[in-house]
């Protein structure tokens, strides 16, 4: 299996059977000839996370299935419908603490701190959990009341994935929050049994990957966070392991 950051918080994922691509927002190379299964995930409607492009480039294979948030289709649904006509069959959208299958792949939402779902995905003996902008968005610029509302929101949403064993996760480490950057990354991997995770939400600057592996905090989990140092970096893992 091959999994490749294309950028910010787009990740491509091909197995022996399909692709899963998450939060494609028009960045990145992509494989040209795909005959695979491909889900495309997209976890909310910002447009650092989504573009209607993915109905351009896969709109007319068969074997394309969009899975969106509930916020895509209140802000873009009409125009999705009027503009892409023939995706319709093959689009999901789905609501926080909803699951479904489609195929073999099981798929299960929790909601955000932000906007949109965060998904859990079991397929083909794998799990994967794209955070989209489920994250503790802690910042010193805003009060102690709308800080303490935040934690409050994200330790509700962990909470239906506390120790939730993931092989691989997708997880936002943003320097905007100064100081406070690791505080969500650190809390997941407290919390779940993730086995390795790729921070995301870079906006093109990998100095924070610097960070990760300068910082005594997180230093427990090296082992387990992937090294992220540019666009479009493929990382290799053995099927079956």
């Amino acid at each position: 299996m091959i999994i490749t950051h294309l950028t910010h918080s787009t990740f491509l994922v091909e197995s022996d059977k399909a692709y899963i691509l998450f939060d494609y927002f028009g960045k990145g190379f992509l494989p040209k000839d795909i005959k695979k299964n491909i889900y495309i995930f997209s976890s909310h409607s910002h447009q650092d996370h989504f573009d209607m492009k993915i109905f351009e480039l896969f709109g007319d294979k068969p074997k394309a299935f969009f899975i969106l948030s509930y916020d895509i289709k209140r802000k873009f649904g009409n125009k999705i419908k009027t503009e892409y006509p023939k995706c319709q069959d093959n689009i999901t959208y789905m609501m926080p603490d909803k699951h479904i299958e489609i195929n073999d792949m099981h798929i299960e939402t929790i909601g955000s701190t932000d906007a949109g779902v965060a998904y859990f995905i079991e397929y083909d003996n794998k799990t994967f959990f794209h955070s989209g902008d489920l994250h503790l968005w802690i910042w010193k610029e805003e009060s102690a009341d709308y800080n303490e509302k935040m934690k409050k929101r994200y330790f509700r949403e962990m909470k239906k994935i506390h120790n939730k064993k993931i092989n691989y996760a997708f997880y936002p480490v943003d320097l905007r929050q100064a100081e406070d950057y690791d505080i969500g990354i650190r809390y997941f991997l407290d919390n779940t049994e993730t086995e390795k995770v790729f921070p995301m939400h870079y906006f093109g600057d990998y100095l924070a990957t610097d960070m990760i592996f300068k910082n005594d905090s997180l230093s427990n989990y090296y082992g387990r966070i992937i090294k992220i140092e540019h666009e479009n970096q493929s990382f290799n893992f053995e099927e079956g392991k």
